[in-house]
């Protein structure tokens, strides 16, 4: 994910003989790459040299740090269009990362990343015009009177916990549970991909939520 580019596939030379070097790169790495060109206008990016401008010892050693970290890599990867620039999008990403990096609690920042990212995006849905609604539907993002199918929608508590996180990075609702914050983390992921017409499964949800499904 690159701020001036968007997200872009890269040509990694390892070099050959005793010059040859293994990749020592990880999901969240911030990297500083020169020299960079591009044969022909499809052709992948090619760099010369690329430095890290930041070392996340923490990530790199703890599972629960990788698996945030692999989980909103995925998330961008499968669901941002290729090659379209979001600066502001390349920025929450470095920003979540570094605080993933530091954080003591873990269990919801994904949830602020994605809440957050739905917002910059300008696909939040409108706050509900009746208290009487009770499920948000997720294609069209919008109110339903009726519950509809569980992939498609997603219950009123969860909603309304799907609204707060579009207003802050700290709404954590209060006495959810695990199968809360699935529902509400899928459910996000699911309105994301609905609004940009890109649907692909993400399969580090999974990891995720089992290396660390104690942590509320």
């Amino acid at each position: 994910m690159s701020r001036t580019y968007g997200t872009i596939a890269l040509w990694v030379n390892e070099g050959r003989g005793k010059n040859r070097r293994i990749a020592m790169w990880h999901a969240g790495a911030v990297l500083e790459l020169s020299g960079m060109n591009r044969k022909g206008s499809e052709g992948l990016v090619q760099f010369r040299e690329a430095r890290r401008t930041v070392v996340l010892d923490g990530i790199i050693r703890d599972p629960r740090r990788s698996a945030v970290v692999f989980f909103i890599c995925e998330v961008i990867e499968k669901t941002m269009p290729e090659e379209t620039p979001h600066p502001e999008v390349h920025d929450l990403m470095a920003q979540t990362i570094l605080e993933i990096e530091s954080s003591s609690a873990l269990g919801w920042l994904h949830a602020a990343f994605l809440g957050q990212l739905i917002r910059l995006l300008g696909i939040a849905p409108v706050e509900p015009p009746s208290p009487h609604f009770k499920s948000l539907d997720l294609p069209s993002g919008d109110w339903k009177f009726e519950i509809g199918l569980e992939q498609q929608c997603l219950e009123m508590p969860i909603a309304l916990g799907f609204m707060g996180f579009l207003k802050s990075a700290a709404a954590v609702p209060k006495m959810w549970t695990i199968a809360d914050r699935k529902r509400l983390v899928l459910g996000q992921v699911r309105y994301l991909q609905h609004q940009l017409g890109v649907i692909r499964e993400i399969k580090s949800y999974a990891v995720l939520e089992a290396v660390f499904d104690n942590e509320r």
